[in-house]
């Protein structure tokens, strides 16, 4: 474990001190100005993370915020109740903690696939990714980092119905997280082939069920709530507009309409894109490709509007770029230091208030 924590701890040192002395600089804000009391750790909860703290106040008062799921609210609504911290501040701790434990499953699963160099050059290299700076957000983005590699590993192992009960967990925290079923879903053809009864008549297939049977209990929460099991779907539609849905044929419809950094997104989901597309040419990563090109298929048809903060969440696609870098490691470093200079520039952005997704 030390590797991986190692990674984690200086990642967050460097990003704390890069928020504390960006603002100290330039305390300026996109949305106008604030005086922030702990501009390290109050600048990570911008955004979609006031959303979360309104719903860990307030519970669900309007359809309009079912599209933000519950449990990492719920989190950080008993972390608050526990401790007393302050809400914002709960959030962020709940994702540092999901995403130093992410790092280490990942680091395990990786391993297990390729040897201990190329997990030390995957576990950096998403560290380093322009957009992984969001796992030390107030955002359940390293929920759903931790519970997607954690089921895919559990799958790997042959432990299926675990794996179906975390991959649901996921879903509770972003929704995304549905996608890691398709990789549950290959595991499962490889192990047993493709004969439909046999396929279905076995104990594993429930660990494909029961992701739907966990996460339905927030549909049927909702049906109690607002009388619409779908509100969460309604409300992305309803509250977002069409925006909400756009993808890389609206992009290219039009690139004089967009803003600067929708362009520096689009150029950089290439590589996750290309690194999830690699994991087809070795059997022994089919497993995490079902995940990986799975998620960066649904992120360019209709996640243009987020599509640097998504591709975080697209970890197995750092598997081939590691193996690739430990066949040519003269290039590993500029690699690695290349992604944390674009991530401290998002950052500085992003703590800034500036419109980064």
């Amino acid at each position: 474990m030390r590797f991986p924590l190692a990674v984690f701890a200086m990642s967050r040192v460097a990003i704390v001190l890069l928020s504390h002395w960006g603002l100290r600089i330039d305390p300026r804000l996109h949305r106008g100005a604030a005086i922030l009391d702990h501009p390290g750790v109050d600048s990570l909860c911008w955004w979609d993370c006031g959303w979360f703290v309104r719903i860990a106040q307030l519970g669900y008062q309007d359809p309009l915020w079912s599209n933000f799921f519950p449990l990492f609210p719920l989190l950080g609504r008993w972390l608050h109740q526990l401790t007393g911290m302050p809400l914002p501040y709960a959030l962020v701790l709940w994702a540092n903690l999901f995403g130093a434990a992410g790092l280490v499953v990942t680091y395990r699963l990786f391993e297990a696939l390729e040897g201990e160099s190329v997990a030390r050059t995957g576990v950096a290299l998403l560290a380093a990714w322009p957009f992984s700076f969001f796992h030390a957000t107030g955002y359940p983005e390293s929920l759903m980092f931790l519970t997607s590699v954690t089921a895919i590993y559990l799958a790997l192992r042959g432990r299926h119905l675990w794996a179906g009960v975390v991959l649901g967990v996921g879903i509770l925290g972003r929704h995304l997280t549905v996608v890691a079923g398709l990789s549950l879903l290959v595991m499962q053809l490889l192990e047993r082939g493709r004969k439909p009864l046999r396929f279905v008549f076995h104990p594993a297939f429930l660990g494909l069920v029961l992701p739907f049977v966990v996460a339905g209990t927030y549909s049927v929460f909702l049906a109690y709530r607002f009388g619409d099991p779908l509100a969460f779907l309604h409300a992305r539609s309803e509250g977002w507009g069409e925006g909400a849905w756009y993808g890389l044929g609206q992009y290219f419809s039009d690139t004089s309409r967009w803003e600067p950094q929708i362009h520096a997104y689009v150029v950089l989901s290439a590589i996750p894109g290309v690194g999830a597309l690699a994991l087809l040419s070795r059997r022994q990563w089919w497993g995490l490709a079902g995940f990986g090109v799975g998620l960066m298929i649904a992120l360019w048809c209709i996640g243009l509007l987020g599509l640097g903060r998504y591709t975080q969440a697209c970890w197995p696609a750092f598997l081939p770029m590691a193996y690739l870098l430990e066949k040519y490691p003269d290039f590993r470093t500029p690699v690695i230091t290349a992604f944390a200079m674009l991530q401290g520039l998002f950052l500085f952005l992003f703590t800034h208030s500036y419109p980064i997704n």
